[in-house]
């Protein structure tokens, strides 16, 4: 059965015209998808590199090895932007997005955390979930749960997030979600949303975070922004 196409579009890069489609994941592309979120998000992500686990390898090992379970989960809807060559040939690829389909009242997923940087990263997620709740925000039965949206580098500034977060949309849509939120804590992604249409429902700046946790962040962005768009 042909993999689902939500988007196909064409972007300007060095000149060139370069054609881009957003398809399913394929099976077979866990492993590419996890190098993708290894090599690009996680060195990008404010509160990665704030907790310290880019200098560990025993940290990066342990969050690629729960990247990996995320990738094959229950519920799991996975997207992914690559090279459109007008065949039916998915290509390696240069974004993608992560949702989890979650029930009200899910816990949220366990792990047996092992080093001390995981353990600053989730302490880190968990205090901001406390402070503003990504369940009561959406108030909903049944929604999707942001699992990451990321990009190889290499094609930044060309809207393909942008592209991705529509894509969200359409998923929403397909599902009968009326509206999805999610923590954006990336320059890129906020811009991203803002563009899309997301409104900001709660604000945390780094700074407070960072004297509240032990950690120092990056001075751009300025915050962690909760954004929610209706379907």
């Amino acid at each position: 059965m042909p993999l689902k196409v939500w988007s196909k579009f064409s972007v300007k890069k060095g000149g060139n015209v370069i054609n881009l489609r957003i398809v399913d994941m394929p099976n077979n592309l866990y492993e590419k998808v996890t190098n993708l979120y290894m090599n690009y998000y996680v060195k990008e992500d404010p509160i990665f590199k704030a907790s310290g686990l880019l200098k560990s390898a025993a940290a990066l090992e342990e969050l690629r090895e729960m990247m990996q379970k995320f990738t094959k989960g229950d519920g799991l809807h996975s997207a992914i932007c690559c090279i459109d060559n007008g065949d039916d040939q998915v290509n390696d690829p240069i974004a993608a997005s992560m949702m989890a389909l979650t029930n009200k009242g899910d816990p949220e997923p366990k792990f047996e955390l092992k080093t001390e940087e995981i353990k600053k990263m989730f302490e880190i997620y968990y205090g901001m979930e406390a402070q503003f709740s990504e369940q009561k925000a959406v108030n909903l039965d049944r929604y999707y749960s942001d699992r990451g949206t990321f990009l190889n580098s290499e094609y930044k500034d060309l809207g393909i997030l942008q592209e991705l977060l529509k894509v969200r949309r359409l998923i929403c849509k397909e599902q009968g979600i009326p509206k999805h939120g999610t923590w954006m804590t990336s320059q890129d992604l906020q811009s991203a949303a803002e563009a899309d249409g997301w409104e900001t429902a709660y604000e945390i700046k780094f700074e407070d975070l960072g004297k509240q946790y032990g950690v120092a962040f990056d001075k751009e962005p300025a915050s962690a922004k909760f954004m929610i768009v209706k379907i």
